[in-house]
């Protein structure tokens, strides 16, 4: 079967034009083209969607949490130690112990490290825990257990990643609880001659059953649903209306258009429709965003500048990218770079890159990154101040990317003028032969040489009366003999018809 498929395909192949099977090679080119790019772009954003956020834990000691013991009862340092022996556990953030350092020797000072994102949080043995404790236990005093320990928080860095540490760090106080109750109550019953009915009795009951909990401060409230929305939703859509849709717009351009502006005009064009295009769609995120805030934030008129500012910066950095990989990458490539670009920038706002692998780290550098550390600036109101980092960051990408864009906008407009590229960054289709001249041909055509053979004798025979010929009559002769050798030849097909 397959043998006669192939012999039929071998009689067919010859019955179809060179042009249908040019169109079909193209087309069969075309879906190659369009699976490979797409392949690599749908496992390039995969890897850094998952690479972004997977595996968080593995990487957890490079979190550090501050920890302080304020009370300088035994009881307080009983807990200090098993609480600096819990967070030894692979699973636990890094402890870094202040206890009797200068540093960080007040609770202010504690909380304003970890709202400048000097520390994911902090532990703190609250001074009189001791004292309170045993008066409870003791006396019968009203105690809160947790007041014993105060754990700092700030949600602003990056929301994720803080919920993981976080709930590590809450884990091992947790686990705490259990063992650090049987000691005080063993130390009790020793202390009272192994009178445990007594110390029941006397005891409170919240102190006795939970010596010790902790309550959670968290300085840096995040602001989920909105900052997701805007880190997600409102930079993509700057970024794909700001910056997509004026640089395809360049495409249905015709090549006139370089070819009678001058190179100067055209960048300075490309610019002017670029930056005028972005604030106006940047202007109208920031208006959404402020419609729909919330009741979690109450924003200002600076507030509003501030954050059309983050936007249209990151816009034109993504505007000017765009620009220079039209006027640079194969088509082919362009709709691939652009989704690739998209999904690798959302990976870095939302999971950010903290707590990754180190190849991920390289998120650091991307632009939705920076602009999600400015917004979580902004709507915190300014906890983790990375703004100089940040800000740098984008304007430094904005202004490499506008020196790369006029560079191949003069170097693409050069080459469109001298024909020596499309506008679709392609060379030109090869010229065509050019055609032999139609008086050569006739001249060595055998009906032409026959009917000059006819008028060179007929004009031999009469030279000794006939003037020389001139070039119009011999034109004219020439027309006529070709006239009777058409007329002669049709008569000889009719005939053969008959």
């Amino acid at each position: 079967m397959l043998r006669a498929h192939r012999e039929r395909q071998k009689k067919l192949l010859p019955l179809f034009s060179p042009e249908l099977r040019a169109t079909r090679m193209a087309f069969a080119k075309g879906i190659w083209d369009l699976f490979l790019v797409f392949t690599l772009v749908f496992w390039i954003s995969i890897c850094f969607l998952y690479g972004a956020g997977y595996d968080t834990m593995r990487h957890i000691k490079d979190s550090t949490f501050i920890f302080r013991n304020f009370d300088d009862s035994q009881t307080a340092n009983d807990l200090s130690s098993m609480i600096i022996a819990g967070f030894e556990d692979p699973n636990a953030p890094l402890l870094k112990v202040y206890t009797g350092s200068e540093k960080y020797d007040s609770v202010a000072a504690i909380k304003d490290a970890v709202w400048k994102g000097n520390a994911w949080g902090a532990v703190i043995v609250n001074d009189g825990f001791g004292k309170q404790l045993e008066q409870a236990l003791s006396e019968g005093a009203d105690y809160d257990p947790t007041s014993a320990v105060t754990l700092v928080t700030e949600e602003s860095r990056h929301y994720f990643k803080v919920i993981m540490v976080n709930k590590a760090a809450q884990t091992v106080l947790t686990a705490l609880e259990g063992p650090f109750s049987q000691k005080m109550f063993q130390q009790m019953v020793t202390a009272d001659g192994a009178n445990a009915t007594r110390v029941i009795d006397q005891a409170n009951a919240n102190a006795l059953i939970t010596p010790f909990s902790y309550a959670v401060d968290n300085v840096a409230p995040y602001h989920f649903d909105m900052s997701m929305y805007i880190l997600s939703v409102t930079l993509s859509l700057c970024m794909v209306v700001g910056s997509f849709i004026p640089s395809n717009m360049w495409k249905s351009i015709e090549e006139p258009f370089y070819k009678q502006v001058r190179i100067t005009h055209v960048i300075a064009l490309r610019a002017f429709i670029n930056i005028i295009w972005a604030a106006f769609i940047c202007i109208q995120a920031t208006g959404i965003v402020f419609a729909f805030h919330g009741p979690l934030w109450s924003p200002s008129t600076r507030d509003f500048f501030a954050m059309f500012a983050i936007f249209l910066l990151n816009t034109l950095s993504f505007t000017f990218f765009i620009d220079c990989m039209q006027n640079w990458v194969h088509p082919r490539f362009l709709l691939g770079g652009y989704f690739t670009t998209l999904f690798v920038n959302i990976a870095a706002a939302v999971f950010g890159p903290e707590l990754n692998n180190h190849f991920f780290r390289i998120l650091y550098a991307v632009p939705f990154n920076n602009s999600g550390l400015m917004l979580r600036t902004l709507l915190t109101n300014g906890s983790y101040n990375k703004l100089n980092f940040a800000i740098t960051i984008n304007v430094l990408w904005s202004l490499v990317w506008w020196l790369g864009s006029t560079f191949l906008i003069a170097r693409k407009a050069r080459r469109v003028y001298e024909g020596k590229m499309l506008m679709a960054n392609v060379p030109p289709p090869a010229a065509p032969q050019p055609a032999v001249a139609l008086e050569k041909d006739a001249a060595h055509s055998p009906t032409n040489s026959s009917a000059l053979s006819e008028y060179l004798s007929s004009a031999t025979a009469s030279s000794g009366t006939t003037p020389s010929p001139s070039e119009t009559d011999i034109s004219a002769r020439m027309r006529s003999a070709r006239a009777r050798k058409s007329n002669d030849t049709t008569s000889d097909i009719e005939i053969e018809d008959m």
